[in-house]
């Protein structure tokens, strides 16, 4: 989580930072566009001493302050606004001291900057930049800034003082529709059967490791088992829309499907959940955090147990050989896991030998 920021109102003494930053290429690399080859900012010491006539004390036509890290009284970042009389909205910015990325201080910096803009005579913020920059899209769709429109690779996004009054809580109404769609994983039925032999239901298989994940916090103290659990919880919402394909049937052209159907769903719910869940599929897709990596092995590891529970005549044939291999990559990265996908191994074992033909 990221520390506690403030907005400082710089003196003429606190340019060094401005100069650090605007000096800095991977800072300014957004930049370069305008300041080529680098974006960063020639005659900085004449910039910072226009700034500080022009803009600072000047709210609601401009205003610019530091962003200010609360342990240390570091400086991370900056932002502005100014008013731009022939749209009537404010422009504004944010940037993070590249050092300082990372630790979610451009989301907190740019809700500083908003609280401070609306209540000091602004109505309508706006920002715009390419639309490649999907952290910062995803940044500003989390603070509750609407996209207005894109063109020429631009994106064009809006936070309006009735919005951002509101607050990023949805309505009611689009709370209902979420839950109407994902009602659907209570029908949509897996290959797997339970132990009395009816068939398991996606949301019974999603619950169930979510609840793993939450019983194994004190196994892995370094993770944010939380996240872990919000994972497992949404990451078969895709099958809301295409039912559920066992593994060993599944291609790749019904994992783009998937993909493709969610994506549009997810981008169609209320920020900042859309981005939320976007970044959460993402890390999930991508397997290079612990978070994503504990996911995965549960969600395999439940199937398997799930097939060690149900009755052996529900087996598929190939899955005889299947359930005592499955996971075991997929756990690798973890001793305790290993050892429990040993345990599950027994279990198989055991079952073949007790109920098989």
């Amino acid at each position: 989580m990221a520390d506690t920021l403030s907005l400082y109102i710089p003196h003429p003494e606190d340019g060094w930072f401005y100069e650090r930053m605007m000096s800095d290429p991977e800072t300014m690399a957004y930049n370069a566009p305008w300041f080529p080859p680098d974006g960063c900012i020639p005659n900085a010491q004449e910039e910072w001493k226009r700034l500080c006539a022009d803009w600072i004390g000047a709210e609601p036509e401009r205003f610019y302050a530091y962003l200010r890290r609360g342990t240390d009284g570091a400086f991370v970042g900056d932002v502005c606004f100014h008013y731009t009389p022939e749209r009537d909205w404010w422009d504004m910015g944010v940037v993070i001291y590249a050092p300082e990325r990372g630790k979610g201080c451009g989301k907190q910096g740019l809700r500083l900057l908003a609280e401070y803009a609306f209540s000091h005579g602004v109505t309508r913020l706006h920002n715009e930049f390419e639309t490649t920059r999907d952290a910062a899209y995803r940044m500003h769709r989390a603070v509750g800034f609407r996209e207005i429109g894109q063109t020429d690779g631009m994106v064009f996004l809006e936070l309006t003082k009735e919005d951002f009054e509101r607050g990023a809580h949805m309505e009611p109404r689009a709370f209902l529709d979420i839950l109407h769609v994902a009602e659907r994983l209570k029908d949509t039925t897996r290959h797997c059967t339970t132990s009395k032999g009816r068939r398991e239901s996606v949301a019974e298989h999603s619950w169930r490791i979510a609840l793993m994940a939450m019983l194994l916090r004190d196994v892995f103290p370094d993770a944010d088992m939380d996240r872990v659990t919000r994972m497992c919880l949404i990451h078969d919402l895709g099958e809301c829309f295409t039912g559920d394909i066992p593994t060993f049937l599944k291609t790749d052209a019904d994992e783009q499907t998937e993909e493709r159907l969610l994506d549009r769903w997810v981008r169609s719910l209320p920020a900042p959940l859309d981005s939320e869940l976007s970044a959460l599929y993402a890390e999930m897709n991508a397997q290079t955090t612990l978070e994503a990596r504990i996911y995965k092995a549960l969600d395999k590891l439940e199937a398997v147990i799930q097939h060690n529970e149900s009755p052996i005549g529900t087996w598929e044939p190939n899955e005889y050989a299947l359930n005592k291999t499955y996971a075991f990559d997929t756990v690798a990265f973890s001793d305790w896991l290993t050892r429990l996908r040993r345990e599950i191994y027994h279990d198989t074992v055991e079952k073949i030998e007790r109920e098989g033909t």
